[in-house]
């Protein structure tokens, strides 16, 4: 075995995990793109020139180069996932290409083994002029299947992709979300080694992604290798084994799914990021007849963590005094997801005092991951919300052990010992 290259990732180092074991294998791969096609064309003379003379490659990019992709070491396991994760531009496409060979490294090696299928562009390879069953002949021919074979499998793909009543049209009707469904299902009908999946399943709808996941999960019991992109963190923590943050084209972390996607969170200001400031006036959009508005919420102590005991002032104003009106306090993430809600009408009635007043929000057990949330809401009543504050505050949520906790919410529940009874 070769000697290790700086930021060498090993899995042949997990317990019993043998050489042989090993698919995919990067050692320090770097590519370099050019921002001008006039220079691109240009550089790829000089290269010829240097290669046919026996001279090495330039080390580094030059004038109108950049680095896609640089120092990425690592190696993916038989029946196992690794996620890549990060922002648009960040070099996870390049990697899939490189693994492909689509592209070739510039620095550093690529290797893998065995038959390799890869869906990184959305439809490719499928015929529009031909009928969805007309393109699972073609494609899976070209994966080295029998007519008889794929006669045994048409069923399968037909039920998988839910085309049942599509699959005699031309696919050149179909839809993206059809287009991606009919592509997977037929790139893992059949036995496969390595796959590398780049957001084909963004296009499609929950049932269907769930049933790739599963697909996933599936192949990657039989031993095939699977590397998954995705902006979907839910997909990754549910078919990853590890983890793959690239940030500008060079590797941030590897290894445990859910530390990388904390690590991720961090790099882009999710996470232990000032914000504004946690209290300011706001002027709620009003809704109805606007009995009642929240003026200012202040929210104390400044940052917490998940599992603190919390004490926030509200402040307000009431065109008169009102029992009849509930308060409502909602918990946004900053994929503006609703995550959790504090909702004044489990507790009892409210009593507001006419003009202005003040209210005292306590919780007992803050159940919230780390993150930041944007706190909206307001007054309810019979008919609904009387006035709505989009942004009344910014709720900074810290922790400094990530392994504490998992999933969006937290929560709180008693533990009594029992004494075992003899029967």
């Amino acid at each position: 075995m070769p000697p290790r290259a700086s930021g060498w990732i090993d899995s042949t180092r997990i317990p019993g995990l043998v050489v042989t074991d090993v698919m995919i294998r990067m050692d320090a791969v770097g590519k370099t793109f050019c921002r001008s096609r006039h220079h691109a064309l240009w550089y790829g003379v000089a290269d010829a020139i240097r290669q046919a003379l026996g001279r090495p490659r330039r080390p580094a990019p030059r004038a109108h180069e950049f680095w896609a992709l640089d120092g990425v070491s690592i190696t993916v396991r038989r029946g196992e996932c690794l996620g890549v994760i990060g922002p648009n531009g960040a070099g996870k496409s390049t990697l899939l290409k490189l693994i492909a060979r689509d592209y070739r490294p510039d620095r550093g090696s690529v290797q893998s083994r065995g038959r390799l299928q890869s869906l990184l562009r959305l439809g490719s390879g499928l015929q529009p002029m031909l009928t969805g069953r007309e393109n699972v002949y073609v494609k899976c021919s070209q994966l080295g299947l029998s007519p008889s074979e794929v006669d045994a499998r048409m069923s399968g793909i037909v039920d998988f992709a839910g085309l049942h009543e599509a699959i005699d049209r031309p696919v050149r009707h179909y839809s993206d979300g059809m287009y991606a469904r009919l592509d997977f299902a037929i790139a893992t009908s059949g036995p496969v080694d390595v796959l590398l999946v780049d957001e084909v399943l963004a296009v499609g709808d929950i049932a269907f992604q769930k049933r790739c996941l599963d697909r996933l999960n599936a192949l990657k019991r039989a031993g095939t290798a699977v590397v998954l992109v995705s902006h979907a963190e839910m997909n990754v923590r549910y078919v990853a084994d590890r983890c793959l943050l690239l940030l500008d084209g060079k590797p941030v972390v590897f290894g445990d799914t859910e530390a990388v996607i904390r690590k991720y969170h961090e790099a882009v200001g999710y996470l232990n990021a000032q914000g504004d400031p946690f209290s300011f006036a706001v002027e709620p959009a009003i809704d109805g007849d606007g009995a009642a508005a929240i003026t200012r919420l202040q929210i104390g102590p400044v940052p917490v963590s998940p599992g603190d005991a919390i004490r926030w002032t509200l402040e307000y104003r009431c065109a008169a005094g009102d029992s009849s009106l509930g308060l409502v306090l909602q918990f946004w993430n900053t994929a503006d997801l609703l995550v959790a809600s504090i909702d004044s009408r489990y507790s009892g009635p409210l009593c507001l005092t006419s003009g202005t007043g003040r209210l005292l929000v306590g919780v007992s057990f803050l159940g919230l991951a780390p993150g930041r949330y944007r706190v909206a809401g307001g007054f309810v009543g019979a008919d609904g919300f009387v006035s709505y504050g989009t942004a009344l505050a910014v709720l900074h949520v810290s922790d400094s052990d990530y392994r504490r906790y998992g999933g969006l919410t937290m929560m709180p529940a008693a533990l009594t010992p029992q004494t075992p009874t003899l029967d």
